[in-house]
């Protein structure tokens, strides 16, 4: 006990600098650049900075969008999600009015990372381009531990994503007929006298944490990151076969996924669930234990009840300053295709002079997001 004790002050002592990070405290980049390398070890390589910033200038100055890279340490507990609209949102990452931003956030020591699309560019095929760019440049480039080519692989990709967007390629064929709608009923939400439900959504507005606050946020992600070294202690600890009593042994990801169903593959896939398989060799037996992610954007299918649920928002009524606007959500189930639409309000933008001044230092435009996007974990 006394050892471990010993164990975990230290790992708290070690892990409390890479703690503070806030939304606030993630420098702008300076005009003309369009990467933040905020991670204490500086991951990132000039060459890679260099080519972003590269990529960013041209979008820009082509008028085809903007793009931005940001890479830190960890979010302290918040969920990465959320950290990165916020961050997208303060910095008002697009140009105002065509809201064609689109920023790579990496929280490197959370091993997550997350594509937020401006409202502009975040239409079904947006999404469709930026899940390809997630699954198939940037997860796979930090599987094997080479940051510098999956930011590289996804800026590159998320380029591709904005010169193909529909926002700029407004004469571009339109999109193929949807797929035939499932069995189960879907509201029909442009009938007349549809009311859209009670659920506002409210992005987060710039606000700064009060001085007093900060020595109890710091404590409050100490206590997290012990939390989550504890779990990871638990879930790694040793199992015995009960029948025989000999020790079982965890697979591997690629040899567990024979004791696992389509359902639950996905889910591994899909970043929002992780399975572990522990064998019995004697007994040819497996035990299968279910991890829930801690963030993710995927939710709960009502039909399957596999966590493979993708949502994905179309702005119907963009916000402004003198009235609110309107979104219409679409669930979509990747295991078993069932798919709900629904209607939300957005409430009216608001001038903060605050964020104007300090946006006058980078080359952001002022661009929104609702959250379209994608989320990874590796």
């Amino acid at each position: 006990m006394r050892a471990w004790l010993s164990w975990l002050v230290l790992f708290c002592a070690l892990g409390t600098p890479a703690l503070g990070v806030t939304v606030e405290k993630v420098p702008r980049p300076p005009r003309g650049t369009w990467t933040v390398d905020h991670t204490s070890t500086r991951v990132l390589t000039q060459e890679t900075k260099a080519e972003v910033n590269r990529i960013g200038t041209e979008l820009n100055e082509r008028g085809l969008g903007q793009l931005s890279v940001v890479v830190v340490d960890t979010t302290s507990g918040r969920p990465s999600r959320e950290f990165a609209l916020d961050l997208f949102n303060r910095w008002g990452i697009g140009h105002a009015g065509r809201d064609d931003g689109v920023l790579l956030f990496v929280a490197l020591g959370d091993r997550k990372a997350e594509i937020i699309l401006g409202d502009g560019v975040d239409g079904p095929a947006d999404e469709e381009a930026s899940d390809a760019v997630m699954a198939e440049s940037v997860v796979p480039g930090f599987k094997r531990r080479d940051p510098n080519s999956a930011v590289l692989q996804g800026a590159r990709g998320l380029k591709a994503l904005l010169e193909n967007s529909s926002l700029n390629n407004p004469n571009a064929a339109s999109p193929s007929p949807e797929s035939p709608p499932s069995t189960d009923a879907v509201a029909d939400t442009s009938a007349p006298g549809f009311t859209p439900e009670p659920e506002v959504y409210q992005p987060e507005e710039e606000s700064s944490v009060p001085s007093g606050l900060g020595l109890f946020a710091g404590g409050a992600g100490v206590l997290g990151a012990a939390g989550l070294a504890g779990r990871a202690v638990y879930r790694r600890r040793p199992r015995k076969c009960v029948a025989c009593g000999n020790p079982r042994v965890r697979l591997d990801e690629r040899d567990d996924d024979a004791h696992l169903d389509k359902g639950q593959r996905l889910e591994e896939s899909m970043g929002s669930v992780d399975y572990d398989v522990w064998w019995c060799d004697p007994c040819e037996d497996a035990i299968v234990d279910r991890y829930g992610a801690l963030f993710t954007s995927r939710v709960r299918c009502d039909k399957c009840n596999y966590v493979t649920v993708k949502k994905t928002s179309r702005t119907l009524r963009t916000a402004t300053y003198d009235h609110g606007g309107e979104v219409e959500v679409t669930r979509n189930c990747h295991h078993c295709h069932h798919t709900s639409k629904s209607r939300h309000s957005t409430p009216r933008r608001t001038r903060s002079s605050s964020s104007s001044s300090s946006r006058s230092g980078s080359s952001f435009g002022g661009g929104r997001s609702s959250g379209g996007g994608s989320s990874g974990s590796w």
